[in-house]
């Protein structure tokens, strides 16, 4: 301390600590930069526990809780009745997505039948928004489609995919597309724009928002459908009132199934998922009409792919194969006829994990991965090579779920 204190009386000592300080500036900033992933924990064993789990990744794929996670939803999630395998529950994707501005995330509670809406502080830590959650508009929410922005006048469409498979609830209803408005402070939520109905049974899976406010609303229907009800993409066009105005309707070129589907961040082009015949399809549209055209149909490595994400320069697409847990890493050089560069296994957790939601982390370096198995679930972070290829270097991290869960939904945020 004598030391130090003779240091500071020194003008020499004083330019030198100034120095330092103004030298820790940048660092400073730099290290408070925060790089989050969020999912949603889907606790549905318990009532109104559910909760979204916060991650923060240190720049080398290292996840540290976020600052007052995890964060309550105020609803209960989709669990599997006692006994009874997950079955059609977790069969959707975007149960959690980020507007734009990277200050609102959305999120479901399957088995409440709400939506709970977060602000998205500095730090990344998570507040409920004013009025969260909210109703649904129908049986257990399970997917989200966002066109931010939409109105022009700082006004967002929120499209909720309501799912009606959760057999816990005793009073089904029909499922259906529910649009709501919403504002930068995630306070209009509560004002319902307009409303899609679909037969009991249809199972609607996504609704992936494509160019000039085109909507793509994935119908999936498992096992043996009901009279009337088959797989199918519906195109819908998003209308300044709200309203989702029918393009077309395109069944499965197989005769089986579709689920999981993804658009290209630059192109009209929509990549829709074949698990039943390990096929992924690929589709133009037409952003004027909102009309798809199949254009190819190429095989996976893995079994069931499910789960499609594209990385933002589009050069790459991402296929999470549910039953062998892998992923398959497609070259886009030409977008409507992806080429298989690589078939990648996920780090074994535990027995009959298989591998579900997928997204990359806001810098592009890192691509997450949920694993699900019936008495454990993890978050495997993948590094992403120059040539678009994967591996994984990281144990993955065992995610704070009671057995019985089954996590779901990703998103990421820079701040």
């Amino acid at each position: 301390m004598k030391e130090f204190r003779a240091l500071g009386k020194s003008i020499f000592g004083v330019a030198v600590l100034l120095g330092l300080v103004m030298g820790m500036g940048p660092a400073v900033a730099l290290h408070a930069q925060v790089n989050a992933v969020y999912l949603n924990a889907n606790i549905g064993t318990v009532s109104n526990a559910n909760v979204v789990l916060g991650y923060s990744n240190d720049g080398n794929g290292n996840l540290t809780p976020l600052p007052g996670s995890p964060y309550l939803t105020g609803g209960t999630g989709s669990a599997p009745a006692t006994g009874q395998p997950l079955g059609l529950q977790v069969d959707d994707d975007d149960q959690v997505v980020i507007n734009q501005a990277g200050s609102l995330l959305i999120t479901v509670n399957g088995f409440s039948n709400t939506v709970t809406v977060f602000n998205i502080n500095s730090d990344g830590s998570l507040t409920m928004a004013s009025g969260s959650p909210f109703s649904s508009g129908g049986p257990q929410p399970a997917a989200i489609g966002l066109l931010d922005g939409a109105l022009g006048n700082g006004v967002s469409y929120v499209v909720i995919v309501n799912h009606e498979s959760d057999t816990n609830q005793i009073n089904p209803k029909k499922p259906n597309f529910q649009v709501f408005s919403m504002d930068s402070t995630g306070l209009a939520t509560h004002v319902i724009s307009s409303q899609v109905t679909l037969p009991y049974g249809a199972s609607p899976s996504q609704a992936a928002v494509g160019q000039a406010h085109i909507v793509f609303g994935m119908q999936f229907a498992g096992g043996t459908p009901p009279p009337g009800v088959v797989s199918q993409i519906y195109s819908y066009r998003m209308q300044a009132n709200g309203k989702l105005k029918l393009n077309q309707t395109v069944l499965t070129p197989t005769g089986h199934v579709f689920l999981g589907e993804v658009v290209h961040p630059t192109q009209p082009i929509l990549y829709a998922a074949l698990p039943g015949d390990q096929q992924v399809a690929t589709y133009t549209y037409g952003v004027a009409t909102g009309l798809l055209t199949l254009q190819s149909q190429v095989s996976t490595t893995g079994t069931l792919p499910c789960w499609l994400v594209v990385n933002s320069a589009g050069t790459r697409l991402y296929i999470g194969n549910t039953q062998d847990n892998s992923i398959d890493v497609f070259d886009l050089t030409v977008p409507t006829v992806p080429a298989f560069l690589q078939h990648i296994v996920l780090a074994p957790t535990t027995s009959g994990s298989g591998v579900s939601n997928m997204k990359f982390d806001p810098t592009g370096g890192f691509l997450y991965a949920i694993s699900n198995s019936a008495t454990s679930s993890s978050l495997h972070v993948f590094n992403v090579n120059a040539d678009g290829t994967l591996v994984e270097n990281l144990v993955p991290l065992t995610l704070p779920v009671p057995s019985g869960n089954f996590p779901f939904g990703l998103a990421t945020v820079q701040k």
